[in-house]
């Protein structure tokens, strides 16, 4: 049983140590990437351009969408 414990107790903290996505879709249309090239690259993915808004509030990153 205490092996259990301490297994799910590191996987825990293994599973928070992990980066976030790069790309986290908001829910007004718009999108957020840590980094410029990042968002480029997901439109590119669909075929579309990456429009910059700004900066992401509160946040690291940049704010942008998808035409």
């Amino acid at each position: 049983m205490n092996r259990l414990v301490f297994l799910a107790f590191v996987l825990t903290i293994a599973g928070c140590g992990t980066p976030p996505n790069e790309v986290v879709p908001l829910r007004d249309g718009t999108f957020r990437a840590r980094f410029y090239d990042q968002a480029t690259v997901y439109c590119q993915n669909d075929g579309l351009t990456a429009t910059m808004l700004g900066k992401a509030p509160a946040e690291n990153g940049i704010l942008f969408t998808c035409k």
